[in-house]
């Protein structure tokens, strides 16, 4: 009987202990992830496990950059136009709503398949 009463105890101890730490690390994330407005990442494509190329926003410009785990590096900075050109294709990629949503994707699919399925009776 003690030992039912001793793991009870370590159970909510160890619950106990969990939520705290989750609480602090919410606390904590407020003060290491503040938000920047004159430095945002706004495109980052990987390219291998490891490095990525990414275009960045640093105050009014626009830089293409390597990120690698070793160093990070501006390649290229975009000029007035090409900058036009990246964020009028990001406006319209967030504007278009041409692309299928997944659930008309899995009914049509289904539909197809029970259209076979009866088909083949």
């Amino acid at each position: 009987m003690d030992i039912f009463f001793s793991l009870i105890k370590i159970s909510v101890f160890l619950l106990i202990i969990i939520y705290l730490i989750n609480v602090s690390l919410k606390y904590l994330n407020k003060y290491t992830n503040q938000t920047n407005s004159t430095f945002r990442i706004l495109r980052k494509i990987a390219v291998s496990k490891t490095s990525s190329i990414g275009i960045v926003q640093i105050i009014d410009k626009y830089y293409v950059m390597s990120f690698s785990e070793q160093k990070n590096e501006i390649l290229k900075e975009l000029t007035e136009e090409e900058a036009g050109k990246f964020l009028a294709s990001i406006e319209q990629v967030s504007r278009s709503k041409n692309a299928p949503e997944f659930s008309d994707i899995l009914r049509k699919v289904t539909k197809k398949l029970s259209n076979k399925k009866g088909s083949s009776k």
